[in-house]
């Protein structure tokens, strides 16, 4: 029977283990397995497993890394510990049934940043096109980051964060590296628009053609809401601009919660998720007035 320490167990495929656990995707795209979180309660797919990197991450909780990562979280114990349930054949599980009172151990960040340079490399600028965004546009914000997983080389378009992390994104990976934060692209005006994610942000501004007379956060991810408090408190006017799905209104409920008056004016994507998804389907030239007008509507 295998012994499995640290560098084996790490190579057992996540999607398999969760299996074992009776845990099952609730989609699958590509090399993405989406689950319902198994490190908390929730309703929406939130936590994903790439298996061409065999790597997760709980974009609720702005955390990832690999089995052991999972493994020590989900169980509520040491490395040693859970190498234990493995070679013990120890796999049941249930969120239910978890009552210690451990403190969650930090998982082990999969993410190293190896290099950073100008946005430049034919397969992001081509991702960024297949997203309708103009290249030299993201160029002003985004950077072309090297990194590493497990020992691999990867390259994915980079947007920062204010506290150094990256949000990483190509054709077949969404992630990010330590530490996970919002990110705020301050201009002096005295209106904020609050976005989900930088791919919205991006599309905002080429429906906006560069132009906007608001500041930008940009959560980089739903759980994060709550820090974004603080920076919208400083502003006359906020516009959330989230997706429509509950994420999004939890999002805005936890400012509302907080105190922060905001204009909703997600009624400028009305009948799509987000505003990348209203920015692909608009692209004929002949829908530009409909564009402007929503914009004037809400004075973004």
């Amino acid at each position: 029977m295998t012994r499995y320490n640290c560098k084996t167990a790490k190579e057992l495929p996540i999607i398999d283990y969760l299996e074992l656990c009776g845990i099952q995707p609730q989609r699958i795209k590509g090399h993405n397995y989406w689950y319902l979180s198994p490190l908390r309660e929730e309703k929406t797919a939130s936590f994903k497993v790439n298996t061409k990197l065999n790597a997760w991450m709980d974009f609720g909780e702005g955390i990832g890394g690999n089995l052991i990562d999972l493994g020590i979280r989900m169980h509520h114990c040491s490395v040693e510990e859970f190498l234990e349930r493995l070679n013990n054949g120890n796999l049941d599980f249930s969120f239910r049934q978890q009552t210690s009172q451990r403190a969650d151990p930090q998982p082990e960040n999969p993410v190293m940043i190896t290099g950073v340079k100008a946005l430049s490399h034919p397969a992001l600028v081509s991702y960024l096109e297949s997203r309708k965004i103009d290249p030299a546009i993201a160029a002003s914000y985004c950077k072309d980051i090297d990194f590493t997983i497990g020992g691999k080389s990867y390259f994915a378009i980079g947007f920062p964060n204010r506290s150094g992390g990256y949000e990483l994104r190509n054709n077949w990976f969404k992630g990010a590296s330590s530490p996970k934060d919002i990110t705020i692209i301050d201009s002096g005006h005295k209106a904020a628009i609050v976005l989900e994610g930088f791919t919205d942000f991006l599309s905002l501004l080429q429906l906006k053609r560069g132009q906007s007379h608001s500041d930008f956060i940009i959560l980089n991810s739903v759980a994060l809401a709550e820090r974004a408090v603080p920076v919208l408190q400083s502003y006359q006017e906020a516009f959330l601009m989230l997706n429509h799905d509950k994420a999004g209104i939890a999002a805005m409920e936890k400012l509302q919660a907080a105190g922060i008056s905001f204009t909703d004016a997600s009624g400028f994507y009305q009948g799509f998720n987000d505003i990348n998804e209203y920015l692909v389907a608009q692209r004929q030239a002949s829908l530009q007035p409909q564009i402007r007008h929503r914009a004037r509507s809400y004075r973004i």
